[in-house]
């Protein structure tokens, strides 16, 4: 993923407030055409009107990320300002990031149902099994994968729905006697880690803890805006047009509308 300039959520709209600048010339009127790689929604001024030497006019370019947009999906946004009669020629590039804000930072929980064992001398011809559930909770993001870290045996998940409303996979572990030990890794989709231990030793259960990993945060960052001009000599010509682009993140979560 590149840089981004800025960023904003799934279903969320940002305004992009475009200056353009005479430096050389009467002043006159500017076409505005602002154009991104996505397709997604946008709206400009169609122009902006210069009295003076020296003088600016603003105009607000909007662009909405669509509620379905995965997160981690770039965009690169053009803004750029004509002169009439296309004697100059200037745009401004940026980049953008979509980025779902992050709520859940709680590790999933591991609770165990069950665990079974006949374990005699000859470990190989005997088995041991073990039912567990986890839970991400009512407001967990939910749970992503469950893996083995420890333990030769075989693994199986399900789903379903607990008692709270929450989802719940139940976990089935089976192995032989001689691999005595089991550690499952629980990640949900925000990235939180639990683990669960057990063995077959104890005759309780498996022991559990949890920790928590880093889960992907929300950044703005100060916009870099890239200047180019083109359309004959850049520098010389009479006219010199200047397109300043500053960002202001108007987001808004389209269900608290």
């Amino acid at each position: 993923m590149a840089q981004a300039d800025s960023t904003l959520e799934p279903g969320s709209t940002i305004s992009v407030l475009s200056t353009v600048t005479m430096v050389n010339g009467t002043g006159g009127t500017f076409t505005v055409r602002a154009t991104n790689d996505r397709g997604f929604p946008s709206s400009f001024p169609a122009s902006v009107s210069i009295v003076t030497r020296g003088g600016l006019a603003n105009g607000t370019v909007t662009l909405t990320a669509p509620a379905s947009t995965p997160s981690g999906t770039d965009i690169t946004l053009t803004i750029e300002a004509e002169s009439a009669g296309a004697a100059d020629l200037n745009y401004s590039i940026l980049r953008l990031s979509v980025v779902s804000k992050v709520t859940d930072f709680t590790p999933p929980q591991c609770g165990v149902v069950s665990v079974s064992s006949n374990c005699p001398a000859d470990c190989s011809a005997s088995y041991w099994q073990l039912s567990a559930t986890m839970t991400d909770g009512v407001n967990g993001t939910g749970i992503d994968r469950v893996t083995l870290r420890q333990g030769n045996g075989t693994l199986n998940t399900s789903t379903a729905v607990g008692t709270g409303g929450e989802n719940v996979t139940w976990v089935a572990y089976s192995a032989t006697c001689c691999s005595k030990k089991v550690e499952l890794v629980v990640v949900d989709k925000a990235g939180n880690v639990g683990v669960c231990l057990g063995s077959v030793k104890d005759s309780v259960g498996v022991v559990v803890s949890s920790t928590a990993q880093a889960s992907v945060t929300n950044t703005t960052a100060v916009p870099v805006v890239s200047t180019t001009s083109s359309g004959g000599p850049p520098l010389t010509l009479s006219l010199y047009l200047r397109i300043c682009v500053m960002l202001s993140l108007l987001m808004w979560n389209r269900v608290e509308l």
